[in-house]
């Protein structure tokens, strides 16, 4: 395996490593969590039963105490409050379970009731319409030194108790998570950013190719038409010298092209360009730039063809940059457009709005590339590094000009049926002209 798969193989297990730790750290917080809950679920049942036993002890201590306002009843007392069968005085009974539950910290709502172990029925509950709850919960304490033959049972239910444990950890449980949140943010971060690195630096390695591929060409030109020049048969010959000198001259304006490319760049970045914002004729403009290139076009045998429809045709911005965004979106649309390129030059208005739209039946952009396209130094991706020229720049230049005029650019393209391109730049309103 190549340098680059190691690479890949070495961040795929660092990766695969970290995430597995960190869904490792997760799972341990929220197993210790539920532990918390359960240990403080047995820690309050605890207390529960405690002070239910001790509820008991107390009626038992006082089971000699049958008067009508005592915890029992002769068998003969028949009123609401009164067990009849067993004689318990229940009204008696809650505060001697509010005395108990109070010395042990317990201060939560509750049900009562007294019931048969077997029985699946309450003999009184506290409040009706519980019966179910109340057979089903845990915090029991048997009344057998009470009524030994019986079997019966005093049970408690807690509306609230699920709420409990949650509530004697939340904040524990809300700054866990927090961490947590961070914790993984911090980390999709880390590998988002590392990712985006990669990005640009393969972004840049290819601009460091393309540019030298580039140069290469002119440079190794200039110095062979150079080296021609310094024989004397060519010096000799007018023509002959005239040739290789204008063969440098080209070379080296393109040089200079290449060079400004990059030097716009730079500007661009640090927001340096300066607009000279003056009252400009588009379509004057659109015909200048289309005459100058329809000779690259004709050179592949394609064609272009002009649709000027905008009846507000005069916009208030920078000739030398709107020059340069026509031109670049036509370059796009013959450099990607395989061969015999199509391309329509047109404009109309919108909104108040002078649109250019610049439309080719080249290669098309996919959805992917199509949220990308802007970004500096990005070029779609075509098979061979150098199969299309240029730097990654054009589109990039271009969205950061339309803005800097508060215009728009908007992109609709398919892979295999071609791009269109519209610029939208405000009209320039002290040369607007209502249509007739």
């Amino acid at each position: 395996p190549n340098f680059e798969t190691v690479k890949k193989r070495t961040f795929l297990i660092i990766v695969s490593i970290t995430g597995i730790a960190l869904a490792g750290i997760i799972f341990i917080q929220f197993y210790w969590i539920r532990n918390a809950m359960l240990l403080h679920e047995e820690q309050f049942d605890s207390r529960v039963r405690l002070a239910l036993k001790g509820a008991v002890n107390q009626m038992y201590e006082n089971k000699a105490d049958t008067c009508a306002e005592g915890l029992f009843c002769n068998r003969g007392c028949l009123e609401d409050n009164i067990m009849p069968e067993h004689g318990i005085n229940v009204s008696a009974l809650r505060p001697i379970i509010n005395r108990e539950f109070s010395e042990a910290g317990i201060n939560q709502s509750y049900v009562y009731g007294i019931y048969r172990q077997n029985a699946g029925k309450t003999e009184y509950i506290s409040k009706p319409g519980f019966e179910k709850q109340l057979l089903r919960s845990s915090h029991v304490a048997s009344l057998s030194c009470l009524f030994k033959n019986d079997q019966l049972m005093l049970g408690v239910w807690f509306p609230h108790e699920k709420n409990l444990a949650m509530q004697s950890i939340f904040w524990w449980l809300f700054v866990c998570f927090m961490l947590l949140v961070v914790l993984v943010c911090g980390f999709i971060f880390t590998i988002y950013s590392f990712l985006r690195q990669k990005q640009i630096s393969e972004m840049k390695s290819d601009f460091v190719n393309n540019i030298t591929h580039e140069f290469k060409t002119p440079i190794a030109t200039i110095s062979l038409a150079s080296e021609m020049l310094l024989k004397p048969s060519v010096l000799a010959s007018e023509t002959r010298a005239k040739k290789y000198a204008g063969i440098i001259y080209d070379e080296n304006i393109r040089l200079k092209n290449q060079v400004e490319h990059v030097l716009q760049l730079a500007s661009l970045d640090r927001g340096t360009f300066n607009l000279e914002f003056k009252s400009i004729d588009i379509h004057q403009l659109v015909q200048k730039v289309s005459e100058s290139y329809q000779l690259l076009v004709k050179e592949r045998s394609g064609v272009l063809r002009l649709h000027l429809e905008a009846v507000n045709h005069k916009a208030y911005a920078d000739e030398m940059h709107i020059e340069n965004i026509i031109v670049n979106l036509l370059d796009n649309a013959n450099k990607y457009s395989p061969e015999m390129p199509e391309i329509t030059l047109s404009t109309f208005n919108r909104n108040d709005h002078i649109v250019i739209a610049v439309e080719d039946k080249g290669i098309g952009i996919s959805k992917e590339n199509q949220k990308r396209i802007y970004r500096k130094l990005f070029r779609v991706h075509t098979g061979n590094v150098h199969n299309v020229k240029g730097f990654g720049l054009g589109l990039y230049y271009v969205k950061r000009l339309v803005e800097a005029h508060n215009g728009s650019i908007i992109l609709h393209s398919e892979p295999g049926k071609g791009s269109r391109f519209e610029v939208s730049l405000p009209l320039d309103y002290l040369n607007h002209v209502s249509p007739n």
